[in-house]
């Protein structure tokens, strides 16, 4: 039984994390891609 409430909480906690993680990611990969087009017009 603690088993599968360590595992099931592991995968909560992944869940919550990517669904932070990944849109932060992009936001940054995005403006990291502007800020180096930015440069290249400069």
């Amino acid at each position: 039984m603690d088993n599968e409430l360590i595992i099931t909480a592991a995968f909560l906690g992944a869940g919550l994390l990517a669904c932070v993680f990944i849109p932060g990611l992009l936001v940054v990969w995005d403006r990291v891609i502007d800020h180096m087009e930015d440069r290249d017009n400069n």
